[in-house]
């Protein structure tokens, strides 16, 4: 059953003022900052926002950054035993047309882009080729399901 139309008139709406909000900032902590030298440039006045667009990251690292950027990638391409044969085959059967290597999907069954069959066969080409257990021990093609050496153990269903 409903209230009384006297009850429904009586009562009183309630209402909220919005207040404006005061903006605090987020101060931040400078204890947590690792590098000794931006904890030491950091203003514990200022937001963390302000500090980073106060700071000249170029002036600070000066001494670390390499002067020139070297031109040769950190890591040669390599190829292993496993690819070593579909690159021979690819060479014997394309030439140097790496756009034909990379659309013979019988050949290329690892489905290299044109640019990969290029880097793969010049690598093959000077000699670059790797053994499976260097791979491995590299960690490219790591398998921990086997030993790298030895017998592996009996183990039972729940892998122990």
């Amino acid at each position: 059953m409903g209230r009384s139309l006297r009850k429904k008139r009586n009562a009183k709406k309630v209402t909220t003022k919005v207040k404006e909000k005061k903006v605090q900032k987020k101060h931040f902590n400078v204890k947590q900052i690792q590098d000794p030298e931006l904890r030491k440039r950091f203003d514990k006045g200022k937001t963390l926002k302000e500090n980073m667009e106060q700071t000249n990251l170029k002036e600070m690292y000066k001494d670390v950054l390499p002067k020139k950027i070297p031109k040769k990638g950190a890591h040669p391409v390599k190829v292993n035993e496993e690819e070593a044969p579909i690159c021979k085959e690819l060479l014997k059967k394309h030439g140097d047309d790496y756009e034909k290597m990379h659309w013979d999907i019988k050949v290329n069954v690892f489905q290299w882009t044109a640019r990969q069959c290029e880097k793969k066969v010049k690598a093959l080409k000077a000699g670059k080729v790797r053994s499976m257990k260097a791979e491995i021990l590299s960690g490219h093609g790591m398998d921990w399901r086997r030993p790298l050496y030895g017998k592996p153990k009996d183990r039972n269903v729940f892998g122990h």
